[in-house]
């Protein structure tokens, strides 16, 4: 009987997640152009909760030809890497050659689904694929 208590209270936890990350992404694509992950699976993700804006690829090392793209394409972006170490310093990285380049950054999405995913021991985009999954 436990189990099911302990199963029950997790499903409710990952319902209130993936429903708060709806809302904001429901803000996000109200708010920028377009958004900047680091692979497929996060660009899935994002998806999977409802993003309709363009969702870019960069590597960790975006080259001239990409900054120019967004820079003819795009006036406000935000960036969605992954919450560890080396995704902070790339988000931060980038946000200063775009907001150079002349292309706001809307940071606060970041921080914002960075809260709700860790909040649930989650630290990158793609784990609201796994987390959908569970919902299904």
């Amino acid at each position: 009987m436990n189990t099911n208590r302990s199963e029950r209270t997790q499903q409710k936890r990952d319902f209130e997640t993936y429903a708060e990350l709806e809302r904001v992404i429901e803000e996000l694509n109200e708010s920028v152009d377009a958004i900047i992950v680091e692979g497929v699976r996060d660009r899935e993700g994002l998806r999977a909760l409802g993003i309709t804006k363009e969702i870019l690829l960069c590597s960790t090392k975006p080259d001239t030809a990409f900054i120019d793209d967004l820079r003819s394409r795009y006036k406000r972006v935000a960036i969605l890497t992954d919450y560890d170490r080396e995704g902070k310093r790339f988000n931060k990285r980038l946000t200063v050659r775009l907001e150079h380049e002349g292309i706001k950054v809307e940071t606060t999405f970041r921080g914002r689904i960075g809260r709700i995913l860790g909040l649930r021991g989650m630290r990158d985009i793609e784990s609201v694929n796994a987390l959908k999954k569970r919902l299904l």
